[in-house]
């Protein structure tokens, strides 16, 4: 998916989010894509999401990523292969 796509993907699946927010948690799904398929580094909250942490996800999450975790979680199981958890614990 492109920018412009996880924009709108995002915006269908955030009915709690405002446009600001919802540019937020889509640049942050941009992220995790970039991590999947070109090892882009990502920050304590991203990396917990990644790794499934839903107790480090909640204590590294902002204002926004709190009200996002289900999107998140839509996002990883719908548009990243199905071996993402294998590579977040170091496994590929």
């Amino acid at each position: 998916m492109d920018q412009n796509e996880l924009l709108g993907w995002v915006k269908d699946n955030s009915a709690l989010l405002s446009p600001e927010e919802i540019d937020h948690v889509a640049m942050c799904c941009h992220h995790i894509q970039r991590w999947y398929h070109e090892g882009y580094p990502l920050g304590g909250f991203l990396t917990a999401v990644t790794r499934n942490d839903f107790v480090g996800a909640c204590l590294n999450a902002d204002a926004v990523n709190i009200k996002a975790l289900r999107i998140y979680a839509l996002f990883l199981m719908w548009h990243l292969p199905a071996d993402w958890r294998k590579k977040a614990k170091g496994g590929g």
